[in-house]
């Protein structure tokens, strides 16, 4: 496949290169030269659905993504220099012990899109020869670009941990340029101050009952009932390795994992056991959570069908996990039918979930067993009864509930 004019020059804000639809979602795919050639980003989801009014912002990412595969390509066809930071980036993917194997499967997909645009902008130049005025460059093009702070913030976070295995790898010129970019200041993008209240929380879910997103609806308050991410309920779809058993729930390449399941709940619906899954390696310890104390949660579970309580809990109208780009795209629709300010995401639930906790009386260690936080390792040791604070936060809460 090949590329006109509008890849580079911008006079197609709409052109949208090797973007499909599959199931309802948009999908930038590598075409087969690329991927066969080796290229590490196989298929990537694109935000957004059909008629939401994105088209241009969702063409620019996925020509972003196609001139990263292309400018990848043609260093690839002239073969990677030794010393080069197209060399590097290969390393910091493929060795066996790069701390990139060490990363959590969700978050190494988020990884790989800031690293392609690195590989594709400055694979084929010498780490060595980097300078200060490169690095103002790079920065300067993106702000001119109107890249926002985050993505900034984001992409130069990415080179350091890339040159960060450079310098483990004693790498010609990787040492002076960490030094280099630790000179350079980045704006940090602001701490998200946004924490939805109980009253938004709850109109979004009555609106995703209203549009038949009962799945939904059942997971957001779920979570904010419980304190607990996104992912813990309704959980998320990992890249399976090429030597990986396709055992469970797997959609393409992908495996469900770390949601919700009926067997984490038992009989009567009157206790669920959970381990949260992003601290589980430090903070192994399950949860249990006394479910009389939420009771329009354990009345929503009820009324599910026996028969059908079996495998995932959160699920959608075709009976399978939700990918957290559905999820967050039925947040969107059901926050903008609640009119509830875009300054509110659905990573703030949890934050919300939180404050509300600490504003009816938690205390600081309740909060912390509640949000299963590791504040710090010596405190986690002293530590023991982590359901007794859980299920304390979900009393106090429970002082004049508000019920869906």
């Amino acid at each position: 496949m090949s590329f006109d004019d509008r890849l580079w020059d911008g006079s197609d804000p709409t052109y949208s290169p090797c973007t499909g639809l599959s199931s309802g979602l948009f999908y930038w795919k590598a075409p087969a030269k690329y991927r066969k050639a080796g290229y590490s980003i196989k298929t990537q989801r694109l935000p957004g659905f059909p008629g939401d009014g994105n088209d241009i912002p969702r063409a620019a990412f996925a020509r972003d993504l196609t001139s990263a595969m292309v400018r990848w390509y043609e260093g690839e066809e002239k073969k990677i220099e030794p010393g080069t930071w197209g060399s590097l980036i290969v390393k910091y993917k493929g060795d066996d012990i790069s701390p990139f194997q060490d990363i959590r499967p969700n978050s190494r997909e988020n990884y790989m899109t800031y690293i392609a645009r690195w590989e594709g902008a400055i694979g084929h130049l010498k780490i060595a020869d980097m300078t200060f005025a490169d690095t103002k460059r790079w920065q300067r093009a993106m702000v001119e670009k109107g890249r926002s702070v985050d993505y900034i913030h984001k992409m130069f976070t990415h080179l350091r941990i890339i040159v960060g295995y450079g310098v483990a790898l004693r790498l010609v010129g990787a040492r002076d340029a960490q030094e280099i970019l630790g000179e350079l200041r980045i704006k940090s993008p602001k701490p998200r101050t946004s924490s939805p209240s109980e009253d938004q929380v709850l109109s979004i879910i009555a609106e995703a009952d209203k549009a038949g997103f009962s799945g939904f609806a059942l997971g957001a308050l779920l979570q904010w009932r419980l304190t607990l991410r996104a992912m813990d309920i309704r959980g998320d779809y990992f890249r399976l390795r090429k030597d990986e058993e396709r055992s469970g729930i797997v959609r393409g390449g992908f495996r469900w994992e770390n949601g919700l399941t009926w067997d984490m709940f038992d009989r009567d619906i009157e206790t669920l056991t959970k381990t949260p899954s992003k601290t589980k390696d430090k903070l192994p310890d399950e949860i249990v959570f006394d479910m009389s104390l939420v009771p329009d949660v354990r009345a929503r579970l009820l009324g599910i069908p026996v028969e059908k309580r079996v495998g995932p809990v959160i699920v959608d109208r075709h009976g399978m996990p939700y990918s957290r780009y559905t999820w967050a795209d039925i947040f969107r629709k059901c926050r903008a039918f609640a009119k509830v300010p875009t300054t509110v995401w659905m990573m703030d639930i949890r934050a919300g979930a939180i404050n509300d906790a600490k504003n009816k009386g938690a205390s600081r260690i309740e909060l912390q067993q509640q949000a299963n936080h590791a504040s710090g390792e010596t405190t986690e040791r002293y530590i023991r009864e982590k359901s007794d604070g859980a299920n304390n936060v979900l009393r106090l809460r429970g002082t004049n509930m508000k019920q869906v």
